[in-house]
């Protein structure tokens, strides 16, 4: 049995089983395929429906996008800025007046730039934050330091990464605080050793090893944990409770293994392997976790180079999961953010690629 048989047939027998969600309506964002690193949601005017940022460039210079969400799945687009490298851009309220603000994670030798919301999706640049010459890849928010507003953490390639903690106006002034990882393209903040504080998971990018940096609730990072083999080529990562068990696990794409790996943590920051898949043919370049099909429990959308990305849905262990891929395999996987843009209750997925368009795929539940 090839292998194309065997997953359409896997497919329909857990479509039968139990109505596991489609995604063969597809909507293209753009009409090109330029170089486009991110895509992030959350409702950025206001008007209750989830929009859309798309972060694009990398190490050539594009415009960002905005498109804001009527309610159906329909998008009107906006430029963001002017041209520069972006990796991502991240969605926070920064100043504390209940919009979503941006702040865009830029390859050297640009300016990383804060764009603040007026709370009808009129963005202006408030200023910057870390360095233009860090060549950053993907960044991530959160309160690190137990003020109430959220903190910047920027993943450098190659390292030091750095923490950079905000004012409680959206300004990140100097010194940042720097993160001793030798190479890192996405960092991960989460409670990973259950006391109220977000610690940082660093998978190691360029052949080192991989480490939790726990947070004493006041951002320094002191105190670390090793996890994963010594040497990782680790892309992407990201943080849920996969078995259910009330604390935070980790799944990693690993890009030189072609491997997925699922850590299941004691509760005290120790992270086992729970699962993992690899399959030689496709390179893991692109991740993100949520409920896809409303089971409240937590599964894995990955993405690949040239290849079909796929849904891992959890049957709630951490240790066992159900693979459907979908998708056209055009172009280079590079972000995934889920949620349901169309308002009929499931979860959709917006699809950041480079080398094709793009794309949200509409879940339909069979």
């Amino acid at each position: 049995m090839t292998k194309a048989i065997a997953v359409l047939l896997f497919a329909a027998v857990i479509a039968a089983q139990g109505g596991v969600p489609q995604y063969t309506r597809v909507l293209n964002l753009e009409q090109t395929s330029e170089d486009s690193a991110n895509v992030s949601m959350a409702d950025l005017d206001g008007d209750g429906d989830l929009d859309l940022a798309l972060a694009k460039g990398r190490h050539t210079p594009l415009v960002d996008r905005i498109l804001l969400n009527d309610g159906k799945g329909r998008f009107t687009a906006s430029d963001l800025g002017a041209a520069d490298r972006t990796y991502s851009a991240v969605l926070a309220d920064l100043d504390g007046d209940r919009d979503i603000d941006i702040v865009t994670s830029n390859d050297r030798p640009d300016r990383k730039v804060i764009y603040l919301n007026d709370g009808a999706a009129h963005f202006r640049v408030a200023g910057t934050w870390g360095a233009p010459e860090w060549s950053t890849r993907n960044a991530s928010a959160a309160d690190l330091n137990g003020d109430g507003r959220p903190d910047v953490i920027a993943a450098n390639r190659p390292g030091p990464s750095f923490v950079c903690l905000n004012d409680g106006k959206g300004n990140f002034r100097a010194p940042c605080i720097p993160i001793p990882a030798g190479s890192a393209t996405s960092i991960v903040a989460a409670d990973f050793d259950n006391d109220g504080n977000a610690d940082l998971a660093v998978p190691e990018r360029d052949g080192g090893q991989s480490r939790i940096y726990f947070n004493d609730g006041k951002a320094n990072f002191t105190r670390t944990i090793p996890f994963g083999p010594g040497s990782a080529a680790a892309r992407v990562a990201s943080a849920a409770d996969f078995d259910r068990d009330g604390d935070l696990d980790l799944v990693v794409g690993d890009e030189a293994a072609a491997l997925m790996i699922v850590y299941v943590n004691d509760g005290k920051g120790n992270l086992r392997e729970g699962f993992r898949f690899q399959d030689r043919t496709r390179v893991p370049y692109a991740l993100s976790t949520g409920d896809l099909n409303l089971d409240a429990r937590p599964d894995i959308v990955i993405g690949y180079i040239s290849a079909r990305p796929s849904v891992f849905f959890n049957n709630g262990t951490g240790t066992g999961f159900t693979q459907i891929e979908f998708g056209d395999g055009k172009g280079s996987a590079y972000g995934f953010a889920l949620g349901d843009l169309d308002g009929d209750g499931a979860p959709d997925i917006a699809h950041a690629r480079s080398g094709a368009p793009n794309v949200v795929y509409f879940s339909k539940k069979q």
